[in-house]
This record gives structure tokens, sequence and C-alpha cells, in this order.
């Protein structure tokens, strides 16, 4: 008999990888996992309110101080030097995948501050380049949660099911920060009248900390419910504290199709692969007669790549109170598994050597490559004693970018089913107080929860 089955699974990109390069332990335990990222996602959210108020869409309409964070030839539209600063706050939620059977007596203790960001840009313009330089913190995010064991009940169960295979899945405790900085050189320059080009040049920092606990108990009595996690039924803790550094660059291109009407743009943003490692040690377990002897695996690698991503935009100025954006992004999601094994011990069976294999030899699991849409408007509201006051309106698409089941194979799809495509909406306004001031503030909601941005503009002669 098989209880239902519930369990925690995110992925970004932003995301990460379930399963990296597993290695063999003693005899009849199953391969042990370098580290585990189900549960993280990372999404590629251009920074600043006036951006995010338009749904993201800014490749094409990037000619203010974001440029050099999201389209760098866009810095020589900047007539004054200044600085700007801009932060955004996400409070998500995690939804159950369609399919996904729910265990009644699962453990939830979920709490996140996800994909918080900042960008600070200091740019100095002059006659035909402008120079720039920023901050940007491109997410800060710090999760803990718990989960229950899944155990299937029945008298005549072998190594493979009680061990983590086919119908046994263990609890968990998971703490994990993630912190992703940018520090960047960028400039801009008039190729022509009509075409302009940028560089950004960024030493990515990755800070990682995760202490992870995985709690299986073997010891099934006919019908009885999952025990509680608990020390005794400890089999694996797993830490990292690892911080690395890798470079990236952005190329930008902003060209004029019709003057002061419409601007197409399009960015190739390059990011960072970063290798890690992770130490794990194994208790002494006890497997009905059988003795699993502790083992401590230390300095296990792994490989953390952040997707490369590139895109066309659009800027059309339909008259002096009304905007159109629309952007066309593709993002190389399956980076992210680059260099690292996809087998997964649910369907691996022991040899007559007692070493867990994989029986197809084939990759379990999969990560899609996906385009994301984006548009937004922006209307100039005249209001009394205020002036012009821009309202900004937008959405994009968010494709369900978290990795999943490879093959039809009905456990692996309940652990990793395909996630669904997710729609944000995005609303927006700005306010001037000076001819050097400005501030501008967005909200961005979807299924999963919102985001609130807020931006500072300071500009001097």
């Amino acid at each position: 008999m098989r209880e239902g089955f519930h369990f925690w699974q995110f992925i970004v990109i932003a995301v990460g990888i379930v399963l990296f390069n597993p290695v063999s332990a003693a005899a009849q335990r199953p391969p042990t996992v370098p580290i585990n990222l189900s549960y993280l996602r990372i999404d590629f959210i251009q920074p600043g309110a006036r951006s995010s108020a338009l749904g993201g869409a800014f490749i094409g309409a990037a000619v203010d101080e974001t440029a050099a964070a999201i389209n760098p030839a866009g810095l020589v539209y900047l007539k004054n030097a200044g600085a700007s600063l801009h932060q955004r706050q996400a409070r998500m939620k995690y939804k159950e995948p369609e399919g996904s059977l729910e265990l009644p007596n699962l453990k939830r203790n979920f709490h996140f501050n996800n994909f918080d960001q900042s960008l600070v840009t200091v740019f100095l313009p002059s006659k035909k380049i402008t120079f720039a330089l920023f901050r940007q913190v491109v997410f800060d995010a710090r999760y803990n949660f718990e989960t229950r064991q899944f155990l299937t009940t029945d008298s005549n169960l072998d190594d493979r099911f009680l061990l983590g295979g086919l119908g046994n899945f263990p609890g968990r405790k998971v703490a994990l920060d993630l912190e992703m900085v940018h520090d960047a050189f960028a400039f801009g320059f008039s190729f022509s009248k009509r075409l302009s080009l940028g560089i950004a040049v960024k030493t990515s920092s990755l800070n990682f900390k995760l202490h992870e606990q995985v709690f299986l108990n073997p010891l099934i009595a006919s019908s009885t419910a999952p025990p509680d996690n608990s020390g005794e039924a400890t089999y694996s803790v797993t830490t990292v504290d690892e911080r690395a550094t890798g470079l990236a660059c952005i190329f930008g291109v902003l060209g004029k199709i019709i003057v002061d009407k419409l601007f197409a743009g399009a960015v190739l943003n390059l990011n960072p692969a970063f290798k890690l490692q992770s130490d794990i040690f194994l208790p002494l377990y006890q497997l009905g007669s059988q003795t699993l002897e502790a083992i401590r695996l230390r300095n296990q690698q792994f490989k953390l790549s952040v997707p490369d991503t590139y895109g066309l935009g659009l800027y059309y100025i339909a008259n002096t109170r009304l905007r159109f954006t629309f952007d066309l992004i593709r993002i190389d999601y399956s980076d992210i598994l680059s260099g690292n094994d996809l087998n997964v011990v649910v369907d691996d069976e022991p040899d007559a050597g007692g070493v867990f294999v994989d029986p197809d030899n084939q990759d379990d699991l999969q990560l899609d490559d996906a385009f994301e849409i984006h548009a937004g408007s922006e209307w100039l509201f005249k209001i009394p004693k205020l002036g012009l006051v821009p309202l900004r309106f937008g959405f994009y698409t968010n494709p369900g970018h978290r990795i999943h089941a490879a093959n039809r194979d009905p456990d692996l799809n309940r652990l990793f089913s395909k996630p669904r495509d997710r729609v944000h909406f995005t609303f927006g306004m700005g306010i001037v107080l000076t001819g050097y001031l400005k501030f501008d503030g967005s909200i961005d909601f979807s299924e999963d929860g919102f985001q609130l941005n807020g931006s500072t503009l300071l500009t001097v002669q």
C-alpha cells in the first residue's frame, strides 16, 4: 500500500539542480548526491521600478540610468551626471503543481525572503561616451523549511524501497542562504547618429551557505504513519559554506529605426559558472540486520551555472504622452544542467554487488530552455499642481523553469512534475519632485506572490 506523496520542489534562474554527480558509498547504500537544490529558484527580472512596471520590457527603452545593467548602449542618452538607487522586495509563496498529491501529515515551515534585489549606479556622460559603475544584488534568498518522511508501508520491502528508492522518500530540514552580487564597469558610445553600442564587464560573487539534514527511518510497521523527523532517523547531513567569483558581461546595441519615434535594441548577457563543493556526513545506519558504517564524504564537487540570456526589444513613442514597449527574451535554462549527472536514485536498482545503478542509463531529469514575452505601456497623466505623472502597466510570461522528469516513470513524475507557466501583471507610477530628483514605484503580482519596487534618481549639472 502506498500513502499519498507531497514534496517541496523549487528551481531558478536563475535556478538549481536536484541531483549532482552521485557517488557510491558503502554496499547497499544508494548514491549520495553532493547537493540537492530542488528548492532553489532564480528568476531574471530587470532592475528598476520603471522597467518593472512596464512588465520588464526595457531592452529598447533603456535610455535612463538603468541602462548600465539592462542595455549599456542606452547610456549615451543620459545628459547629466548622477546616481540612482533601486530596491526590490519580493514575497513569494509556494503553490502546488497540478496533479501532486497532498500528504496529510506533512510538516511545513517554509519561509523565505526571496529574490530581494538592489542596484546602485553612478554615471558620467561625455560627448560620445558615457561611463557607469554599478553594484547589483541580483538576488538575496534565505530559505528555511522542513518536510516529513513519506514511507511505503508493506511487509515485504527490499533495500531499494527502504533506502530512498520507489515509494520511500526522506524528510528534510533545510536552511539555505544564497546571494549573488555584480560589481561592474559599463560604458556606451555613439557609433553613429542612429546607433549606439555598449558593454558592461561584471565581477560576479556568489555566497552559498547550506545546512541540510535528511531523515529516513526504514523500520516500517504495517499501516503505521511516517515517524517524526528525529536524530535517530538521520540518514545524511550536507553542509556548504562557499564563496566563489566569476566574470560576466553584457553586450548591447540600441538603434533609432524612426528618429524620436521607434527604438530597437538587442542584448547578450553571458553569465558565470561556479565550481563549488559540499561536505556530506552519513552516520551509522541500521537496516534490519545490516549495519551501514558511518562515512564522511569531503569536497564533493558540483557545478552551478547561471543561464545565459539574450533578447530583442522595441520602444515606440506614439505621442508626447503615450509609449509602448515589447521584449522577446530567450533564457538558456539548460545551462544549469551542464557538467552534472542527472540520475535519480528513485528508479535505481542494486546490481549483483549491491551497488545501485540506473537500469536504463538515461537522464532522469531535464530542464527546458524557454522564451519570455514582456510588454508594457506608459501614459503621462496630467494632475493639477503635480504636472505630468507617468502611469505604467505591463505583463510578462514566466515559464515553469523548474527541473522535471525526463520520462514517464510515475514515481519520478510525482517527485518532479512538470511545472506550469505563470503570467505576471505589473503596475507603477513616478513622481518628479524637481528637475534633478524623481521617484518611481511599482508592484508585480502573480499566482506566486508579489514584488514591490522602488527607485530614486538624482542628477547634477
